[in-house]
């Protein structure tokens, strides 16, 4: 289940920037040749972006591709390394679900409120509903690298961590 979930998210993710290149050369040709365009290239761009960020943060964490700051963290004892990566991914979690409660808040005031995508034909908050679902998503994968760290199947987080030792030295 969780592979087809992680074959899912990488499609999606893929779909959504061709979308947004389609879109967007799309809009150049009409714009520079024919001296038209579409009303809604601009938007529709705009909210695949914000779905594919918001899918990304969560493929980002499972494969270990965010930028990690570990200069000092690479010379800690092992103990002190693992402390200190559960405290960066509490904190994490605590962000996230900050983030997930004001994205719920915003897409239910959006319900209420009938708001409708300026061009668009489309209620607003289901194209807005990438917001809370990707923190969602992202609180997830925290909560599997938490596991990870704790059970001791991860020792660094961040991308190129794998070849940095102990010592900061490449092997």
């Amino acid at each position: 289940m969780l592979e087809r979930w992680n074959k899912l998210e990488e499609i999606l993710i893929g779909s959504l920037l061709a979308i947004m290149v389609i879109i967007t050369c799309l809009q150049v040709v009409l714009r520079y040749v024919f001296d038209s365009g579409i009303v809604w290239g601009l938007e529709a761009t705009s909210y695949a972006f914000l779905w594919m960020v918001l899918l990304g943060l969560s493929y980002g964490v499972r494969t270990n591709s965010h930028i990690a700051v570990d200069a000092l963290v690479t010379w800690l004892p092992s103990k002190s390394k693992r402390l200190l990566l559960l405290v960066s991914v509490t904190l994490g979690l605590i962000y996230t679900l900050t983030m997930l409660y004001g994205t719920y808040i915003y897409i239910e005031r959006l319900y209420l409120l009938e708001i409708h995508a300026q061009n668009i034909p489309v209620p607003k908050w289901i194209l807005s509903s990438g917001l809370p679902l990707g923190f969602f998503l992202l609180f997830l994968r925290l909560l599997e690298l938490a596991k990870q760290i704790y059970g001791g199947q991860k020792k660094s987080i961040g991308a190129g961590n794998e070849q940095v030792t102990l010592m900061g030295t490449d092997e």
